[in-house]
């Protein structure tokens, strides 16, 4: 079904068996998507949590979890854990938020295409490398990630490259450091330039857009460059783009890639950077917002549901009361103009885990992070009024960053303003006594005596 209100249409997807109630709720969930004064859903889907192994082999609890991206949507939406695997997304979601998606099927992959195709709105932290452990060193390294949403958002034209972005503009990472101090060892937490945390300031970030308009920084970890496919932006038979495409964040002109998943810094060799600077340096996209028609990835391809359907009718006769499965409903191929779609190029920059890394020097930087997606929400569902209101709020204001000389600069204009202060003021204090008049003392004869008064007698010497 199509439902058309002034020049929105939005297309009506039941779910389930198709009975009343899931017809019911389709219709219901869609009024509600387009009238205002609704609390608005979120459909957050995350990796299933997978446990790490040390270097003993022994179990430990995963390495990455997203409950603050969670805990910070819930402020303003209702948040509800989706599962994809049954082929279909719930109606009464008003956008998906699609977090390090990997190891998804292809029922998975059609629910989020078709939810798209539908009208709705995706935001993807699309990157495509997540954090591990390394069982040798102990320490954080970098792992593939598999059966994700790679091959579909190229579908759409948005190429999410296999190679990683290095930028000198960047985020520090704690290390710790042992030092020698009076025969004893001491361990200290030191900041050191890691360019893997592309610090994007508001020269990196698009002023058209809302998404990123109010912030003064956000940082990706470890994110790969965005490319668009300029053959889909075919232009329509009205001669204007069927899509709006806006670039939000991109690294500095001195940044370069790699596709070496080593991300341990080696500063023997490279003294400067702790990596091998490319030969080409340029700025590249990291996160684009896409308004317009797509065209469905599962167009002129057999449903997923078809395998499935046709083992099951060669197990058993059909059954009268089996529910009806999405294919039978066809496949939407595509999608009208009221689709929204966000990528981000970092998986991880909304991980519980570079939180705690960034908080160690920088505070409560990442914040930046959690209202970047905050706002990709509410740019999805179209509540430009709570972004309006949003960015009058504080942020994690940040220092303009500088290169060390620049640094050593300012470091001695403030010893030399500092110590020119003191010189004033003992200037100003020496001219001060200098000019001060002395004070005029009275001659000793113009000084009045005090009488001495009688001498009293004790009764000794009147007896005397």
């Amino acid at each position: 079904m199509l439902l058309q209100i002034g020049d929105q249409a939005q297309i009506i997807y039941p779910a389930g068996e198709l009975s009343e109630a899931d017809v019911r709720t389709a219709i219901e969930s869609t009024l509600k998507r387009v009238s205002p004064g609704f609390l608005q859903v979120v459909g957050l889907w995350t990796p299933p949590a997978e446990p790490t192994q040390n270097m003993l082999g022994q179990m430990q609890q995963p390495i990455s979890s997203w409950r603050d991206l969670s805990e910070a949507l819930r402020q303003e939406y209702e948040v509800r854990n989706v599962d994809l695997s049954s082929g279909q997304a719930p109606t009464d979601v008003d956008v998906l938020v699609i977090v390090a998606p990997q190891g998804l099927t292809d029922k998975e992959r059609f629910a989020i295409d078709q939810y798209l195709m539908r009208g709705g709105s995706v935001v993807v932290a699309a990157g495509n490398y997540g954090i591990a452990v390394d069982q040798f060193v102990g320490g954080l390294a970098l792992k593939p990630l598999e059966e994700g949403l790679r091959e579909m958002l190229a579908s759409y034209g948005i190429q999410v490259e296999e190679s990683l972005v290095l930028d000198p503009q960047n985020e520090p990472f704690p290390i710790p450091v042992i030092r020698q101090v009076g025969g004893f060892q001491v361990q200290e937490i030191q900041a050191v330039d890691y360019p893997f945390f592309v610090d994007v300031r508001s020269d990196g970030m698009t002023a058209d857009s809302p998404i990123v308009s109010n912030l003064p920084a956000v940082t990706l970890n470890w994110a790969s460059p965005i490319t668009i496919d300029e053959e889909k932006l075919a232009l329509s038979e009205t001669g204007q783009s069927k899509w709006q495409v806006t670039t939000l964040l991109q690294s500095s002109p001195a940044s370069w890639t790699q596709a070496d998943t080593n991300i341990q810094p080696n500063f023997e060799l490279y003294p400067n950077t702790g990596f091998p600077v490319g030969a080409e340096t340029a700025s590249h996209t990291l996160a684009v917002s896409v308004q317009g028609s797509f065209e469905s990835f599962f167009k002129d391809k057999p449903s997923p549901f078809t395998e499935g359907e046709e083992e099951t009718a060669t197990a058993q006769e059909p059954i009268s009361h089996t529910p009806t499965p999405p294919s039978s409903l066809g496949t939407i191929e595509t999608s009208p103009e009221t689709a929204r779609l966000v990528v981000f190029g970092s998986a991880e920059f909304v991980d519980d885990t570079v939180f705690d890394i960034s908080s160690r020097l920088t505070l409560d930087r990442y914040l930046n992070s959690l209202k970047l997606m905050q706002n990709a929400v509410a740019w999805s569902t179209e509540d430009l009024d709570l972004l309006d209101i949003r960015s009058r709020g504080t942020y994690a204001r940040v220092l303009n960053p500088m290169a060390e000389s620049e640094q050593s600069l300012w470091e001695s204009a403030n010893y030399a303003i500092a110590l020119l202060a003191l010189i004033l003021i003992g200037v100003l204090w020496s001219a001060r006594r200098r000019n001060e008049q002395p004070m005029e003392l009275l001659p000793p004869q113009a000084i009045p005596r005090t009488p001495t008064p009688p001498r009293s007698h004790t009764s000794t010497e009147v007896q005397r």
